[in-house]
């Protein structure tokens, strides 16, 4: 007798489909985003409040305090601008309240005037304004296209400044192929290594006693052409400034000391010897 097959069928499994309540997910949406906007309100509120507080506080106690009135105006300088002239510039004046003096707006407007290198600032509790001004000093003369006649002068930055009388014995710099401009850094590239070659040999005695410049020319692209009192010209390289000096003040002092002049002095070579022509 054959075994007869069971077969067993499977359900299908049902599905419930489940409505989606678009007036409720909107409505949650609404309150939501209101509530967010009313944080972001009330944090703007609050900033708001404590920034007008810390004014109302700055103005009762400190920039409308009569008690801190400027009474004392110390202003002093380093080099040839007067006291009238700095007030001028900045506008300050005795019965200023100390805190309603703006020391950004001081620094600002006296960094305009060329010939100024910094400016102190500080406020003496209750009355008193310091106002230190530091020029700029010259240590070079100089020469643009435009400016060979009157020579602008350089500080140790490279800033320019009017013409002096009193630098015509600063040692000149010469050969740029650019202009000047009065206030700002000279832009040619060479005029750095000038100042540096003239910031070392003031750095040391054994330097300014020998190497004593008269002009250096950036004209030429593999050397400066210094002239040195003395009728001396010193091809000098742009690199390893220090040691070149100093055997440039070597070789000067050798041939003073055995009572010859030197005439002509080249230092580009990268050897030992140093070549020498003398009178």
């Amino acid at each position: 007798m054959a075994a007869r097959k069971k077969t067993t069928t499977r359900k299908k499994p049902q599905y419930v489909r489940a409505n989606k309540r678009k007036g409720a997910d909107s409505s949650a949406l609404a309150r939501r985003s209101f509530t967010v906007f009313l944080l972001i309100l009330i944090v703007v509120g609050v900033v708001f409040g404590v920034k007008e507080g810390f004014e109302w506080i700055n103005h009762k106690l400190f920039s409308k305090n009569p008690r801190f009135e400027i009474q004392h105006l110390e202003i002093s300088c380093d080099g040839k601008l007067t006291e009238d002239r700095i007030r001028e510039y900045t506008g300050l004046r005795e019965g200023t309240n100390l805190f309603a003096v703006s020391f950004g707006d001081i620094e600002k407007e006296l960094s305009k005037v060329p010939v100024i290198e910094s400016v102190y600032l500080e406020r003496k509790l209750p009355n008193t304004l310091i106002v230190g001004v530091k020029e700029r000093v010259a240590i070079a003369r100089i020469e643009g296209l435009k400016s060979r006649r009157f020579p602008f002068v350089v500080d140790r930055y490279g800033y320019v400044l009017p013409p002096r009388q009193s630098a015509a014995a600063l040692p000149l710099i010469k050969g740029l192929d650019s202009e000047l401009r009065l206030g700002l850094p000279a832009e040619h590239k060479d005029v750095e290594t000038a100042l540096k070659v003239i910031a070392l040999c003031d750095s040391t005695g054994y330097l300014r006693a020998y190497v004593r410049l008269e002009s250096l020319d950036v004209k030429y692209s593999d050397f400066i052409d210094m002239r040195l009192q003395g009728g001396i010209r010193v091809r000098m390289p742009r690199f390893s400034l220090k040691p070149k000096l100093q055997n440039l003040a070597t070789v000067i002092k050798i041939a003073t000391g055995q009572g010859q002049r030197v005439k002509e002095v080249d230092l580009t070579l990268d050897s030992a010897k140093v070549p020498v022509t003398y009178y």
